[in-house]
């Protein structure tokens, strides 16, 4: 029998199900997304994993390269192994679009939630590479969990198609000085990066009744890239010297684009530009220098 599983979000379980056949979006054959635990700290809005891109050494098998990423330290300082303490993978099996992963006998005595974190990762992992779709995790010639695949895993804020991401976009709610969030799903192909679908979506403003757009109408995106783990966005059609908006506005807005910008992998920082040039301000507010994400600002309430 087919074992789902499951992954802590904001201190519940969420059953996972379904299936899915493609890997993660922003791969290649000669990179992957490896998935890791976000340290306690960095934990918002139910954010539990998030991938780090890692490079393939193209001589080498990519489920073995993958399995070896898995037990490497993470690079960024926000991350941490989702491998619990003794807890190894073994080998890896690959045959066509389908991935077997052997444990140690120290997974069965793992903690069942360490046990099911870890086996998000690994499936998000390993259907991070070309053509794989289906994982099974193993323990000698025990199957724990068969035929896995992304789709059996429930994420916020993650990535899991070259198509489709479900993301958590802020926006200012009606009459205070905070932001709230609402999910919505965004499509991405060639043309269009994952940037640049949450700004777009950012600009179309909010579904829900109770929060209102922070930028005015007219108000379109330039550009948009990450680099470094900066990403730049040059907005058009915006006053920065609107007398009619106040500093607190300035905020919301930048906020509202830096917050949702920060829930991608890449995104460390947003440098906010105006008509493709650096400005001291926007109506008050200080963006002239890259911005990180600021949950101070961030509502109890979160519109769905």
């Amino acid at each position: 029998m087919k074992k789902r599983v499951l992954i802590v979000l904001t201190a519940l379980f969420a059953l996972l199900n379904a299936c899915a056949e493609e890997p993660a979006v922003g791969t290649s054959e000669d990179t992957i997304f490896v998935y890791r635990i976000l340290r306690p700290e960095y934990q918002v809005n139910g954010e539990l994993l998030r991938p780090e891109k890692i490079p393939l050494n193209g001589t080498g098998d990519p489920v073995s390269q993958a399995a070896s990423a898995l037990a490497d330290s993470p690079k960024s300082d926000r991350l941490q192994s989702p491998m619990p303490e003794g807890v190894i993978i073994i080998k890896t099996e690959h045959k066509e679009n389908f991935v077997t992963v052997y444990m140690n006998s120290a997974y069965l005595e793992a903690d069942a939630i360490d046990r099911s974190v870890l086996d998000s990762c690994i499936v998000l992992t390993m259907c991070s590479i070309k053509n794989i779709d289906y994982v099974s995790i193993c323990v000698g010639n025990d199957v724990i969990a068969d035929r896995l695949t992304t789709d059996d895993i429930l994420l916020s804020n993650t990535i899991t198609s070259p198509k489709k991401a479900k993301v958590r976009l802020y926006f200012p709610k009606k009459g205070e000085n905070i932001l709230c969030s609402e999910y919505r799903p965004i499509t991405i192909d060639n043309d269009n990066s994952a940037e640049r679908r949450i700004l777009d979506a950012l600009l179309e403003g909010p579904e829900n009744a109770a929060l209102r757009s922070a930028f005015p109408d007219g108000t379109i995106v330039l550009s948009v890239y990450t680099q470094d783990g900066i990403c730049t966005v040059s907005l058009s059609g915006i006053f920065p010297d609107d007398a009619t908006k106040s500093k607190d506005d300035g905020m919301l807005a930048a906020y509202s684009i830096v917050n949702s910008l920060a829930s991608l992998a890449d995104v460390q920082s947003v440098q906010i530009l105006i008509d493709g040039t650096h400005v001291r301000s926007l109506w008050g507010f200080d963006i002239s220098r890259p911005l990180v994400k600021n949950e101070s600002i961030i509502g109890s309430s979160v519109a769905e």
